[in-house]
């Protein structure tokens, strides 16, 4: 038995025939595409389509609505005349013009809802009424006479109270379709506003001298014009990072409409009484809060114009942050606030894949006062980013901040703690690193060892500390005895690094010898049989305090030397290793132990001129006997 034909294939075989598109006859009736498709070609439309072209002369023109675009079928014009003429009823309006039976209420629904149809139906009744000599109601017109009637205020010539059902029909058609137009016409107009209007841009009235060079690298990187992804902005207190990445914030929801915004911190709980508030105080420093709606879950701000967000999420629940996605556009600033209190880079380096997918040019932002301690992993970030092309890094100073932005009071006190608490004032209010005050060397001087230099030294010192999980290094050095100077002039640092490998990386140095620690004894014997001069350092110290010595001999060096791009490892360990700090704010007198691989490498290489330095300072035992030095072996054992 043959399948009864579906009612809807004749509607769409005349949809189809008034030149309308496949997808088009499938949204309009709510089927899919291939239905239709398949409609065509079981029914044979084609065919059916070229007998009735002979006529097709005949056939009225479609009009065009001139402010959309969009041309009405025919169906769609005897629509529109059937809801004006039955006072607004869009079923009734569907069925007489010609619209499936079944279907009717739907397609009369999403009809008025059309913008083409519903602003010719205010079109048509609009020139009704003129060609009647009347003006059409307006919505409030149409408000204000319901309200009369429904109060029994109107009354006939005689006094009495006419029947005004036809006339309440009327108008609430004609309000529903005013209506959409109303809002159809808002749209548009405010569309083209936008269109036509200027970028908006941050005043320069808002920009310090600090931001001024990256505020053009900004907009440069968006444009395409420099491959720029990354930007660091560090600086004291009163500096107005935030204010300024707010602004920017702000401008480029105006200015691009496909653009989002995320604001990060470490804890979500956090975000409210910084990040939230800094970004509402922006929007209301220009006046444009109206057009935006601050939302607490999930807390973001809705560009009501465009539908735009700026969303600000916490990085402490970091699964969750795989939920959050912008309903169009791409994420074009991501901006980490406070990011020196992250867990480290990574977590970072996770938000921004998470975001960050477009191919489109947008920015990670790191914005951070910086941490006394040059151990902190932002401080240390920062030195990183300077080789780096795609990074560039902003310093901000609070004193080129106008007075009335920040208050007078709060130039009164840097001034305070810049006479009494110079070290606290570096920090906190000019954003440098100054260290906790538990650093152990202050004697180093990080600069250019050229070749010259090395050619014209009489010998050299080379030390090797052992390790695998921890780094395999190797320094070597000369010391001056006359000027109690010792120059660092080359290294070798390897990870997870085999003996046999790393002896291959220090072949070069194969006949010199080469000072290691004696606690491995078993890799020195391997260096030695593939011929290497390498021999185990001494640690024959009376005191018990053998390594400690070691330290501070370095310490009361006149100076160290190091050449930060022939020993970066060194120059690091040198420049940031510090004493604990304990609870009390006061510092351990212990030397770390972790983290100096590159100092205890040294320290080996300097072997004999540390002990002899101690042998004339009366603390080295050379009658020592070979059983105390055996059990001493391991006592500055890295």
């Amino acid at each position: 038995m043959a399948a009864k034909k579906n009612p809807l294939a004749d509607e769409a075989y005349e949809l189809y025939k008034d030149g309308m598109k496949l997808v088009d006859i499938a949204d309009q009736l709510g089927k899919p595409e291939g239905t239709i498709r398949r409609w065509k070609n079981t029914y044979d439309w084609d065919n059916e389509r070229s007998d009735c072209k002979a006529n097709e002369s005949e056939r009225p023109k479609r009009t065009k609505d001139k402010k959309n675009g969009k041309k009405l079928t025919p169906k769609q014009e005897a629509f529109a005349a059937e809801y004006i003429k039955n006072g607004g009823n869009a079923t009734r309006a569907a069925k007489d013009a010609g619209y499936a039976e079944a279907r009717a209420a739907i397609t009369g629904s999403e009809n008025v809802r059309k913008s083409n149809i519903s602003e010719s139906i205010a079109e048509q009744m609009e020139r009704i009424e003129k060609e009647q000599h009347r003006d059409i109601m307006s919505l409030a017109e149409i408000q204000e006479r319901r309200s009369m009637i429904a109060k029994g205020m109107l009354r006939d010539g005689e006094g009495y109270t006419p029947e005004f059902k036809d006339q309440l029909k009327a108008m609430d058609g004609l309000e529903k379709a005013l209506t959409i137009a109303e809002k159809q016409r808002i749209e548009r107009e405010e569309k083209e506003k936008r269109e036509k209007a200027p970028l908006w841009t941050i005043p320069i009235t808002d920009i310090t001298s600090d931001f001024v060079e990256i505020y053009r690298t900004v907009h440069e990187a968006f444009a395409g014009e420099i491959d720029v992804h990354e930007i660091v902005s560090k600086g004291g207190r009163g500096s107005i990072k935030s204010n300024f990445w707010g602004d920017l914030a702000y401008e480029t929801i105006r200015q691009d409409p496909q653009a989002h915004i995320v604001y990060t911190r470490r804890y979500k709980v956090d975000l409210r009484g910084s990040v939230y508030n800094q970004f509402m105080k922006t929007v209301i420093r220009y006046n444009d809060l109206d057009n935006w709606d601050f939302k607490q879950s999930p807390m973001c701000a809705v560009y009501k114009p465009t539908g735009q967000t700026v969303m600000f999420v916490g990085a402490d629940k970091p699964i969750s942050l795989k939920s959050f996605n912008v309903p169009f556009g791409y994420v074009k600033l991501l901006i980490h606030e406070e990011c020196d209190e992250m867990a480290g880079v990574e977590q970072m380096d996770n938000i921004e894949d998470t975001f960050l997918r477009s191919d489109t040019p947008a920015l990670d932002i790191k914005i951070f006062n910086p941490p006394k301690s040059k151990n902190n992993f932002m401080n240390q970030y920062v030195e990183e980013c300077r080789n780096k092309p795609q990074t560039r890094i902003c310093h901000s100073y609070y004193y080129n901040v106008p007075v009335k932005w920040l208050g007078k009071r709060f130039f009164e006190r840097a001034e305070w703690f810049k006479v009494h608490k110079p070290l606290y004032y570096r920090n906190n209010y000019l954003g440098e690193v100054t260290g906790t005050g538990g650093g152990i060397f202050d004697n180093v001087e990080e600069r250019t060892i050229t070749d010259a230099e090395i050619e014209n030294l009489p010998f050299l010192y080379y030390g090797l500390d052992f390790g695998f999980e921890h780094p395999q290094t190797f320094e070597v050095a000369y010391y001056d005895e006359d000027t109690d100077t010792l120059y660092c002039v080359s290294e070798v640092f390897a990870k997870r690094c085999k003996n046999s490998a790393f002896a291959r990386k220090i072949k070069e140095y194969i006949t010199e010898e080469i000072i290691c620690d004696s606690a491995r004894p078993d890799a020195i014997a391997e260096l030695q049989d593939w011929g290497f001069n390498a021999i185990g350092a001494k640690k024959r110290w009376g005191s018990g305090k053998g390594r400690d010595y070691c330290w501070e001999w370095l310490q009361q060096t006149t100076k160290i030397v190091v050449d930060p791009e022939r020993c970066p490892h060194l120059a690091h360990e040198l420049t940031t290793l510090e004493h604990e700090q304990l609870a009390d704010g006061s510092f351990s007198d212990a030397y770390p132990k972790i983290g100096e691989d590159c100092v205890m490498a040294l320290i080996y290489g300097l072997n004999r001129v540390i002990m002899e330095s101690r042998r004339n300072n009366g603390l080295y035992d050379d009658e020592i006997d070979e059983d105390e030095e055996e059990e001493d072996d391991g006592e500055y054992e890295d």
